[in-house]
């Protein structure tokens, strides 16, 4: 049987040239092998062969920042995201008694007619049941609200936690799932929930930040791995070092490439650290690791080989995290260490990025809470304009990687809101945005020669699209049609 298989009736994306051109294109076994010209297609006709029916042909999408293994396990939990009250989100919580846990997960205060959670405490779930735990998780993951049963249940270790309220900020809120293990069948489940759900957005590969348990169900499953996995590992330094774990081990299917720390927390929580207070508060937020920690950080990482991706969505805390590799004498970024998120900027802090050489992972999918009167509005005021500034940090060379935080999962999605940016300056082109959720991703993950376009030997990961995606009206309406991975049809809409 022959390994070729031939594409063809169809149109390539050239998000370089910023065109699109008819042919075809040769696959060998999971990679391509050469893009046909329109007028020679006909002598491949002899091959193994697939129609595309005049459809337009993209590099596969990365979603660079991605907890999909955690969005397997939501889906198996109450799905609080369409509640527009506090009332409704208590009565889907009282609905969930007869599990063994009641867990409500993505709630945003922002859809809500109270458009606070302070409403919710301790002793308002305690009504609902004192035997048994009960938690809600803003759809943040950095802040959680628990009753008294669960709360008995947390270390007194962790940090950051109102005991009387049953608010648990940042680590106390993040680690729930250590404290509260999901069973084995449902991390089996939440593997085949979050593969399909990204491969039916078009996503082809994924920056995964998960634990030590993430890995291990990783490692255990990888065999049913449809997509290819980067892994990005929490406060896992010390266990890569005595390993001798460095970023990049692993096959075109699952690697290791990093690991993650958090430097503040979120808008939403009103835990970013920044350097004017909330809007009517006394509250700077949450700075996490101080400058000599993040110092010691940047010069172990470096010494082991390990990729840094850092949690920075403040100015206060960037400010520290640039300070902090200017101070190592950081010089081109060989280990390409990565700013996550980045929301808050001046343009000194956008200038330095560009200097160290810093990627900067940011998720145009935050903008939903940007426009006018949304939740960033009423948290900082009248400092929400100049966020997410993506056209301002290309201007400077900053390499941008999109990813979605899965909040929600969905290139397209991420794509029309940076389209329509509130701040019509930072706006970006159609074409400027599918590069950096096809292109640039793979300059994080050491990946630029395997992935990313449609050219001779790179792996066929492809996406299939309905309209020419570089003309901005089609994107409002596009349709995937069809997904590869490494040539073998992953997806494809009925």
């Amino acid at each position: 049987m022959t390994p070729l298989l031939f594409l063809h009736n169809l149109k390539v994306v050239d998000l370089n040239k910023k065109e699109t051109r008819r042919g075809g294109i040769l696959i060998n076994r999971d990679r391509i092998l050469k893009i046909i010209p329109e007028d020679k297609i006909k002598k491949f006709f002899n091959l193994p062969k697939i129609d595309l029916q005049g459809n337009f042909v993209l590099p596969g999408f990365t979603d660079s920042h991605t907890h999909l293994l955690s969005i397997g396990i939501e889906r198996q939990r109450i799905d609080l995201s369409n509640c527009r009250s506090i009332k409704e989100c208590l009565e889907m919580l009282r609905a969930g008694e007869f599990n063994e846990q009641i867990w409500g997960v993505n709630w945003d205060e922002s859809k809500w007619k109270e458009g606070r959670w302070e409403g919710i405490n301790r002793k308002v779930l305690d009504r609902i049941t004192k035997k048994k735990p009960i938690i809600m998780r803003r759809v943040c993951g950095h802040f959680a609200i628990c009753n008294t049963f669960a709360l008995k249940s947390i270390p007194k270790s962790y940090r950051l936690i109102d005991w009387e309220n049953g608010y648990l900020y940042e680590d106390s809120a993040l680690y729930l799932n250590q404290i509260f293990p999901p069973s084995e069948e449902m991390y089996e489940k939440a593997i085949e929930i979050g593969i399909n759900e990204a491969l039916n957005l078009g996503i082809t590969s994924i920056h995964e930040i998960t634990d030590k348990t993430g890995f291990g169900i990783y490692q255990k499953y990888q065999e049913r791995l449809k997509l290819r996995v980067s892994l990005y590992l929490t406060n896992f330094i010390e266990e890569a070092i005595n390993s001798n774990l460095q970023s990049n081990f692993g096959n075109e299917f699952l690697k290791f490439s990093g690991i993650k720390f958090f430097m503040d927390g979120s808008i939403g929580a009103r835990t970013a650290a920044i350097k004017r207070p909330y809007r009517k508060t006394n509250n700077y937020g949450k700075l996490l690791i101080a400058e000599s920690g993040i110092i010691e950080i940047i010069k172990k990482a470096e010494n082991n080989s390990l990729q840094l991706m850092l949690h920075s969505i403040g100015d206060r805390a960037t400010e520290i995290v640039l300070r902090a590799f200017q101070k190592t004498g950081l010089k081109k970024n060989p280990m390409r260490h990565r700013l996550e998120h980045i929301e808050i900027l001046t343009e000194d802090q956008i200038k330095k990025i560009a200097q160290l050489g810093l990627i900067a992972s940011m998720q145009p999918n935050f903008l939903q809470w940007q426009s006018p009167g949304g939740m960033y509005e009423k948290n900082l005021g009248a400092r929400y304009k100049k966020m997410n500034c993506f056209k301002k940090l290309t201007e400077y060379g900053v390499r941008i990687v999109f990813g979605s935080d899965c909040m929600p999962l969905g290139p397209l999605n991420g794509i029309k809101l940076v389209l329509n940016h509130p701040n019509p300056e930072v706006r970006l082109s159609p074409a400027e945005a599918l590069k950096f959720y096809t292109q640039s991703p793979h300059l994080a993950t050491f990946d630029e020669r395997e992935k990313g376009a449609i050219n001779h030997n790179k792996l066929a990961d492809l996406v299939v699209v309905d309209k020419n995606p570089l003309i901005m009206e089609n994107l409002k309406k596009l349709n995937i049609k069809m997904v590869f991975v490494g040539g073998r049809i992953v997806f494809k809409k009925d």
